[in-house]
């Protein structure tokens, strides 16, 4: 099942969602047990509240930064901020290269690119911008064929 909807922003400040589910069926039916409900931002398969419609207010922003050698890295953002954010991604490679970071794929770049999370732009490639979650560190695989730089950036929600 989908259900897409958009919460107004003249409702002020979601602080949370509800979900009734409701199965009509008859008494010879079988059963149904409801194991999961997703909210997902993105491509509308679920409830979606648009990003600007959500009214946070917003904090310093904070970076974090270095180099990646290997094809292959995994890195570790060190966040634990109250609210869930959207990263700005800049990548900065060391000549032609093939880069993804996280589910985002900058592709073949030979200067600098960026992507950001908040504006949802970026100046090469698609796919979907990484998020800080709520009080946890971010955990972003780096895919890249040679040394490049990422710097990582996002706003502190309040």
């Amino acid at each position: 099942m989908r259900l897409i909807t958009r919460i107004p922003a003249a409702r002020g400040r979601v602080t949370a969602v509800s979900v009734r589910v409701r199965y009509d069926g008859d008494t010879g039916a079988d059963p149904i047990d409801v194991t999961d409900i997703m909210l997902q931002p993105g491509e509308p398969t679920g409830v979606v509240p648009h990003p600007a419609d959500l009214a946070v207010t917003t904090g310093g922003r904070r970076w974090r930064n270095g180099v990646i050698t290997r094809t292959v890295d995994e890195v570790i953002i060190l966040a634990n901020d109250d609210r869930a954010a959207p990263t700005t991604l800049t990548v900065t490679p060391a000549g032609p290269v093939a880069v993804r970071v996280g589910s985002f794929r900058f592709g073949q770049i030979t200067g600098p690119a960026t992507a950001d999370g908040v504006a949802l732009t970026s100046t090469a490639g698609y796919g979907h911008v990484p998020v800080i979650t709520e009080r946890a560190d971010g955990h972003l695989p780096v895919t890249t064929d040679r040394p490049l730089h990422l710097t990582v950036g996002w706003a502190e929600r309040k």
